[in-house]
């Protein structure tokens, strides 16, 4: 089976993944809102430095308005961005099949609720990747990647997928218990994300100073608890394996979250400590960690136009 992809939110995430495809033989385009990435890739190429080598990829790149026609769309715009996305898809995509890799909890069920859950794929990545400047990403080895179709049902076109996506190097597990996946991750993600936004500091940062990595693990916890009460069995162990070996390991790294924060943008707080707030609201349990935690970012993020209105004096 031939697919034609098409990568909507092709920054850093979503241009190396179509890098890899591209090297690999597939047809696929990459998409923006903004014209920017995509002018940089139509007039140089794509520098993508790739598990060590750099390639000049003379790849497909437009906005999402000019898109061409393909089978399966791969998301990776930001989560608060999925209804806007598929809202306004153009006509040359309201056929394809919409493939969510992205961070958080939740996202099938926001693309199901456009495409209907029967072209609806949804998965979860742990893909490093770098935005460097326009035209130009980064990534190391590639991670384990995981997906499943959004009905539960085995599906040709994933299978034909996976075999495309191990080809291209992106290591991936075809797996109907998929949700247990996207939680694994999301649970690191609502540890560190918005803990490392709200100190201004990093994995090193909790890794130096003993209570920023234990409140870590105490995220950590109230989230996995909210998961086991929502019947997904996530395994505990590798999520604080995770966090310990961020912390050990990634110093200097500055989360999405945290950068989201110094440029003023919206962050994905809805989709990861929000969410499991709002989950643990529905089931009746406490999580009052992330519930204190999604109120702090959300009143971070209005600072900025909170002090825009300052009189002055």
């Amino acid at each position: 089976m031939s697919i034609r992809y098409a990568v909507l939110g092709a920054g850093a995430m979503g241009s190396v993944f179509g890098a890899r495809l591209h090297q690999a033989g597939c047809q696929v385009e990459l998409l923006n809102r903004s014209p920017e990435h995509s002018q940089a890739i139509c007039n140089n190429g794509l520098l993508a430095h790739i598990d060590g080598q750099s390639y000049k990829i003379d790849i497909p790149a437009c906005t999402v308005d000019q898109a061409h026609p393909a089978d399966v769309v791969i998301l990776f715009t930001k989560s608060y961005q999925i209804d806007n996305a598929l809202e306004n898809l153009p006509d040359s995509l309201r056929q394809a099949h919409i493939m969510t890799l992205q961070n958080g909890l939740g996202n099938g069920a926001r693309v199901a609720k456009w495409v209907g859950i029967e072209r609806t794929i949804e998965g979860v990545t742990m893909m490093p990747a770098e935005f460097i400047c326009a035209g130009e990403v980064a990534s190391s080895d590639a991670s384990e990647t995981w997906f499943y179709h959004a009905d539960g049902k085995a599906s040709e076109l994933v299978s034909a997928i996976a075999v495309d996506f191990n080809k291209a190097g992106i290591v991936c597990t075809v797996s109907a218990d998929i949700q247990r996946f996207i939680w694994q991750k999301a649970c690191f993600n609502i540890a560190m994300n918005a803990l490392c936004a709200l100190t201004n500091g990093s994995p090193g940062m909790l890794q130096a100073y003993a209570d920023g990595k234990t409140l870590a693990h105490e995220i950590a916890d109230e989230t996995l608890g909210v998961a086991s009460k929502n019947g997904i069995g996530v395994d505990a162990d590798k999520v604080h394996n995770l966090i310990d070996y961020a912390c050990a390991n990634h110093s200097w790294h500055k989360p999405s979250m945290l950068q989201d924060l110094n440029h003023e943008r919206q962050t994905e707080i809805d989709a990861l400590n929000g969410y499991v707030a709002q989950t643990a609201l529905q089931l009746g349990v406490e999580a009052p960690l992330n519930t204190m935690i999604a109120r702090l970012i959300k009143l971070r993020q209005a600072s900025p136009e909170f002090w825009s209105i300052e009189p002055e004096h």
